[in-house]
């Protein structure tokens, strides 16, 4: 997905299979996105319905943890970040070793799945 016509992008993107953690600067938990597509001054994440243009979040993203980016644009459930600092691309691509990559499911089935009492 490429950002609207109304957002040029500065760097070239290269697509990617990975996750990102977004805090919210309003002290909320992380959620966990799927990331479209990175460079060294951004990316787009799926499922960002809940984010909101124009504000700042805090990105951990491969062995990158804790890097500020403003919401640029969101569009049909995409979310277009544009980092302050310009990121290490080989790091963000690159799994942390022995950190929990997930968030752990609180609700629905996933939640009691190794559960031997669930039903």
């Amino acid at each position: 997905m490429n950002a609207p016509a109304s957002f040029p992008r500065a760097a070239a993107r290269s697509s990617v299979m990975l996750r990102a953690l977004v805090y919210a600067t309003d002290g909320t938990g992380p959620t966990e996105h799927r990331v479209v597509n990175v460079s060294e001054s951004g990316l787009c994440i799926g499922q960002a319905e809940k984010l909101k243009p124009d504000t700042i979040v805090i990105i951990s993203l491969g062995m990158v943890d804790h890097v500020a980016a403003d919401v640029v644009w969101i569009d049909s459930g995409l979310a277009g970040l544009a980092f302050h600092e310009p990121i290490d691309l080989q790091a963000a691509k690159t799994r942390p070793k022995g950190v929990a990559t997930r968030v752990a499911p609180a609700a629905g089935w996933m939640a009691n799945i190794r559960s031997p009492y669930r039903s």
